[in-house]
């Protein structure tokens, strides 16, 4: 069975869990941890800079694609991390 990735933003550690897990926490801190899709490169947590921001525009666009799911956005929406653009339906 396949594998999903899981990184504890707080920690900086990863962990491979079974793709049937829906939520997991970490082990050394007990939070929440992200699922992240398997063809996003990560950064190093050795660089922190490029750490922070890259979990700041991933949570920016999974904000992005939960507004558009809810149908919120008006706008077509590019999201780099994630590879999509989301293109709102026009209104009736």
């Amino acid at each position: 069975m396949s594998q999903r990735t899981w990184v504890c933003i707080s920690c900086r550690k990863s962990y491979r869990r079974s793709q049937d897990v829906p939520s997991l926490n970490c082990p050394m801190c007990r939070s929440d941890c992200e699922y992240v899709h398997w063809k996003i490169r990560i950064p190093s947590p050795k660089h922190p800079k490029l750490w922070e921001r890259f979990w700041e525009k991933y949570r920016a666009e999974k904000a992005l694609l939960a507004a558009f799911n809810r149908g919120e956005l008006r706008e077509v929406v590019s999201l780099e991390l994630l590879n999509t653009v989301l293109q709102p339906t026009p209104l009736a």
